[in-house]
């Protein structure tokens, strides 16, 4: 076949073509100037961004006859066989196929010869990284002092994985990924130049799905052309390159905003009947998100530094007034939201509905509201000023505070029972005047259990315990209750298990049992727990007093150690000495 594709006939010929690599190339060409070019060249960079053409441009500037010369002729011998691939002093090698120590010693053999007529023996290395620790080995020493008028090219993906040995010796050149503006610069000019009809937003499409790769945009309009009949449309585009509708999305958003579920679902159906993928569609769900989150930020916005789609005027306001629906921080949770969708999506064995939960949890998230116009809200809501601001849905502020503040006053003289059997205490609590709190209420005011209330309540503690922390409930289990008060416990543990003991008067490990008996009984109760001494006639201690007075030991400071402390709540483990 007779057609070259448009990667291959656009590919640039002189240094002024490369696009977006201006950092790189004024480099080369003033090196050349001067004569000062190196004898090693690390070139990386992602796909599709010039390295290799780079490098066989520099290598024509090198050989060219009116040369070395930064602007190569491009008409001589030299540059015509360096074009067509066919010269013998330009050699391009694939590392990731002749990548053995074999081919390196070759190639060593190969770099002692003198040119065939040229003026440099420049090699070509392409995916350098692939080659073996032994290859780049054989390389070092020619690399280190090659023969006179060789040069060598290294381009890589991932320039990581070359040892450091071989980018010490070499000149390194990073080309960046080609933005948008500039991609979609080059396609206007070469849909012109071959007088291709096209839509603006069609070719916007093309630019942005390129991913900074000019390789990738040329591959990409040849495909959308030859399935497109006379001109670029948009809505062709996105169907050859399986994109979702920019319509769709905007139909989403609304419905969100107005906690409307119907149009959501409806819309993951119509996706899959037109035959989409799932996880291009949160993409694009993600990319809009994004759009209408820097919509609300004016300095973004107005200095057009984000690459956004055109509306049908062919400005940039496409979502400006969608954006106005949200606040900042709506849209940065809806984009955690999404984001942790598409990073999920890959492992769920039933995609279809980790999208339709997606969009749900989008649709019943609540507004958020910040904590100066909470405070605002709560100040200004005194039961005798009249009504209080509206404070957005889902925050639960006033029914919170009502819940804190009943389990914060605990149990009341007369409602023991009922707080035993897991029954609300009677509403004693509602004769309160309406401006006292928790932190105004005495010592004397506080509640209190009965002995053998106590001691009743003590065992369904331990059977709660275990459905949140059975290790520590484990534990708990050996020790036997002593004696009991109205306010205080005292537990004692045998001889036998010191190791539970010593694990349950740790400072972290008694604050967290306190805590959680005093949420489960209302009440603040003091614990005092002692092990039982190996002689009877031996007063036992109490933790209290043996715990303060000691030093930390290296066992809480391990403990504390942020890391390990991580693992053991996330395993619920034990630290063992």
């Amino acid at each position: 076949m007779s057609y070259l594709v448009l990667a291959r006939k656009w590919r640039p010929l002189s240094f002024e073509d490369v696009i977006g690599q201006e950092h790189i190339t004024n480099t080369l060409k003033k090196a050349i100037e001067k004569n000062r070019v190196a004898h090693a060249y690390v070139f990386t960079g992602t796909r599709g961004v010039g390295k290799t053409t780079t490098a066989r441009i520099l290598a024509r500037a090198l050989n060219c006859e009116n040369g070395p010369t930064p602007n190569p002729c491009g008409v001589c011998e030299s540059c015509k066989n360096i074009i067509s691939g066919s010269s013998f002093d330009v050699l391009e090698i694939d590392g990731a196929s002749n990548n053995k120590v074999d081919d390196i010693r070759d190639l060593r053999d190969n770099v002692s010869y003198s040119s065939m007529g040229g003026k440099f023996r420049v090699f070509v290395i392409d995916e350098v990284h692939m080659l073996t620790k032994q290859a780049f080995n054989a390389l070092l020493k020619t690399l280190e002092e090659p023969p006179k008028s060789v040069i060598f090219i290294f381009a890589t993906t991932e320039p990581y994985k070359i040892p450091e040995t071989i980018l010490s010796r070499c000149q390194r050149y990073d080309f960046r990924r080609i933005s948008t503006g500039q991609i979609l610069s080059r396609l206007e000019h070469i849909c012109t130049s071959e007088n291709i009809s096209f839509d603006s937003k069609a070719l916007v499409i093309i630019a942005r799905k390129a991913e900074g790769s000019m390789r990738d945009a040329l591959s990409l309009l040849d495909q959308v052309y030859s399935f497109c009949h006379d001109s670029l449309e948009e809505k062709e585009v996105r169907s050859v390159l399986g994109l979702v509708d920019s319509e769709i999305y905007s139909a989403i958003i609304d419905a969100i905003a107005k906690k409307d579920p119907a149009p959501v679902l409806a819309s993951v159906q119509n996706i899959l009947d037109q035959g989409f993928d799932l996880h291009e569609f949160i993409v694009g769900l993600e990319e809009h998100i994004r759009n209408l989150l820097f919509c609300r930020f004016p300095e973004m916005y107005e200095s057009r530094r984000i690459d956004m789609p055109l509306d049908s005027e062919g400005r940039p306001d496409l979502y400006r007034t969608q954006s106005q629906l949200f606040s900042e921080s709506d849209l940065l949770r809806m984009s955690e939201i999404v984001r942790k969708a598409e990073f999920d999506l890959k492992w769920s064995a039933f995609p279809r509905f980790l999208v339709e939960i997606m969009l749900l949890k989008l649709v019943n998230m609540d507004s958020s509201v910040s904590v100066e116009e909470l405070i605002t809200a709560l100040k200004s809501s005194p039961s005798n000023t009249g009504p209080s601001p509206k404070i957005p849905s889902g925050n639960s502020t006033e029914e919170g505070q009502k819940k804190k503040d009943n389990r914060s006053i605990g149990i009341f003289p007369g409602n023991t029972q009922q707080a035993v059997s897991g029954q609300p205490p009677a509403k004693t609590v509602s004769s309160l005047p309406p401006h006292e709190t928790k932190e105004e209420f005495s010592k004397e005011e506080r509640a209190q259990l009965s002995p053998s209330a106590l001691k009743e309540l003590w065992p369904k503690f331990l059977d709660s315990l275990m459905q949140d922390r059975p290790n520590l409930c484990s534990f708990l289990s050996f020790a036997t209750i002593v004696s009991a008060t109205g306010s205080s416990l005292d537990l004692r543990f045998p001889y036998e298990n010191q190791f539970q003991f010593n694990d349950v008067i740790r400072k972290e490990r008694r604050e967290e049992i306190e805590k959680k008996l005093e949420n489960f009984a209302g009440a603040h109760i003091d614990l005092h727990i002692t092990l039982e001494p190996e002689n009877p006639s031996q007063k036992p201690g109490n933790f209290h007093h043996a715990f303060t007075a000691a030093s930390p030991s290296l066992d809480d400071e391990i403990e504390r150690e942020p890391i390990i402390k991580t693992v053991m709540e996330l395993f619920d483990g034990e630290l063992l000495t």
